[in-house]
């Protein structure tokens, strides 16, 4: 049976009042490289994709794998660029969803030099409203593992509530198993005010 999702309108790219987000593409796998290496430290200690040493290549290749699923809409991922200086500031999306329920989970790592600026607050709300907008989503989901304290603060700030916290569900890559915590929202009534496009 023919898998129709992939017939699913996705409107890009979505503009923030800071941000541009669209799909990653061939050809992304300079600046993915550049952006993870300087967040290197940060990766490791919460990602169990990050690893050392990995080249432009295989960015490129990362890159090419993210494109083919977002046309497969298998997963949508972003990345987001800087309006003013074009500089790619952080790698987001929609993941591990259900078009049919209308269910959906934002992922999210902001580029060292740009943290702490409220960057993934600003593209996890954009991409709330997008997902309730365009898909007719039901339910977003955002967490974090256990003592990530950075990540804690976007669905707080945004209005999320804590529905869950799930025991020593999360292997970190030091290889400490350690809680996971959820947060929730079903509209976005609560939401802080962001301007928001896309086309």
């Amino acid at each position: 049976m023919t898998d129709k999702k992939i017939l699913i309108d996705i409107p890009m790219p979505i503009t923030t009042p800071r941000l541009v987000l669209r799909p990653f593409s061939t050809g992304d796998g300079k600046i993915l490289y550049e952006a993870k290496n300087e967040t290197i430290d940060d990766l490791l200690e919460w990602m169990d994709w990050a690893k050392k040493g990995e080249t432009e290549e295989d960015n490129e290749i990362v890159c090419r794998q993210a494109h083919a699923k977002f046309i497969l809409r298998e997963d949508l991922m972003f990345l987001g660029f800087h309006r003013e200086t074009g500089e790619m500031v952080i790698s987001t999306g929609l993941h591990r969803f259900d078009f049919e329920i209308g269910k959906f989970e934002i992922g999210y790592w902001v580029r060292k030099k740009f943290q702490g600026q409220g960057y993934a607050t600003e593209s996890s709300n954009a991409l709330t409203r997008y997902a309730f907008d365009q898909f007719s989503a039901k339910r977003m989901l955002i967490s974090h593992a256990d003592g990530n304290d950075k990540s804690s603060r976007v669905p707080l700030k945004l209005n999320f509530e804590k529905e869950t916290v799930r025991k020593l569900d999360h292997k970190l890559p030091d290889g400490r198993i350690v809680d996971t915590h959820d947060y929730v929202c079903f509209n976005t009534n609560d939401l802080p005010p962001l301007e928001v496009t896309w086309t």
